[in-house]
């Protein structure tokens, strides 16, 4: 089994959900407060008579509230991003061109930068809040295009305040983003480590009944009709007995490689026992399964190795079936180790 395809069983462990369930929880956080908030305010502008600053606010919590029931129907939380996104841009420049309450539009953009680095991530968030900031100092410098006025030094002391706390929400979000991502790969990592045999560099046992098997329950992607391939090497004890330990880790080494170059990238040879292999075909019937195992089998009887200058003769035997669902691996299992000692009893070397 290729390394990329080994590493995709990983890529979707619990540590690479907490990004999601930080994005999750801070959109829904954001929309909820800012449904309140937007509902008090749209009532006092209400109240107060001021049309502009109410029709601005309602139309706001209605796109909140719409964006809101769009997650709740569809599951698509990039989408309700981008939407809650775009709303908090058009209403902060809109709330800094008509003024707000009393003039104080500038002191409630502030928190946008951060709402919108959470939303976005620190390369879209800064895009985004880069967008937003040039804007406003456009506006603010060209005031007679406003509704609102503000002063000179309350200008410059907003712009300069909103831009360090654009400088600080990036370089919170940035090395947020990358210790998460340096933590989800130590993580990864780790699990790689412990589901990988040390001496073949195989999937081990763990892989296969903790990791594979449970994956293989999902239908997408389908992996059936799966064929178990069981395999021993002959004689293995006697390579230990007479030529030493490190004789038969060469071995087997060599023998993980072999098979590795019969199969296909999509398929999987691990190692289950100290000489014992299993080999999984998915999406593959019986006779192909059949003929694959016998082009393994070939290339392990035509391997060459060599023991202080003594060529070693390595084969071993194979047992063959094939679970046409999840519920029949057990079972299959169970008869492929059968029909191996079937052909370790015809002699080894073959095939059952």
């Amino acid at each position: 089994m290729s390394t990329s395809l080994f590493s995709h069983f990983f890529e979707r462990n619990d540590s690479n959900y907490v990004d999601y369930n930080r994005r999750l929880y801070s959109f829904l956080g954001f929309s909820c407060f800012g449904c309140i908030a937007l509902s008090f305010f749209s009532y006092i502008n209400y109240i107060n008579n001021d049309k502009v600053i109410f029709l601005t606010v309602f139309v706001t919590l209605l796109i909140f509230l719409a964006n809101l029931a769009l997650f709740y129907l569809y599951k698509c939380l990039d989408l309700s991003c981008n939407v809650i996104s775009l709303s908090i841009v058009i209403f902060c420049i809109v709330l800094v061109y008509q003024g707000g309450i009393d003039n104080t539009a500038l002191y409630w953009t502030f928190p946008f930068p951060l709402v919108l680095f959470a939303m976005l991530g620190y390369l879209y968030g800064s895009i985004t809040n880069g967008f937003v900031f040039v804007s406003l100092l456009l506006m603010l410098n060209n005031q007679e295009i406003l509704i609102a006025h503000y002063s000179d030094s309350e200008v410059i002391r907003f712009l300069s305040s909103f831009f360090v706390v654009n400088i600080l929400s990036f370089i919170n979000e940035y090395f947020r983003e990358h210790s998460h991502s340096a933590m989800t790969n130590i993580n990864i990592s780790k699990e790689q480590q412990a589901n990988t045999d040390i001496l073949t560099n195989l999937p081990n046992r763990r892989f296969i009944d903790a990791v594979f098997f449970p994956a293989s329950k999902a239908k997408v992607p389908n992996r059936f009709p799966m064929v178990l391939i069981m395999a021993d090497v002959d004689n293995f004890k006697s390579f230990n007995d007479h030529y030493g330990h490190h004789t038969g880790d060469r071995i087997l080494q060599k023998l993980a490689r072999t098979m590795e170059k019969s199969i296909r990238d999509e398929d999987i040879v691990s190692r289950v026992g100290g000489e014992e292999f299993l080999i999984i075909f998915s999406n593959t019937d019986y006779d192909t399964g059949m003929k694959i195992a016998e082009k393994i089998r070939c290339a392990i009887s035509e391997m060459k190795l060599k023991d202080e200058n003594q060529e070693l003769k390595i084969t071993m035997s194979l047992g063959v079936t094939i679970a046409h669902t999840y519920s029949e691996i057990e079972s299959k299992l169970k008869e492929a180790d059968e029909k191996l000692y079937q052909a370790k009893n015809s002699g080894r070397n073959c095939i059952f």
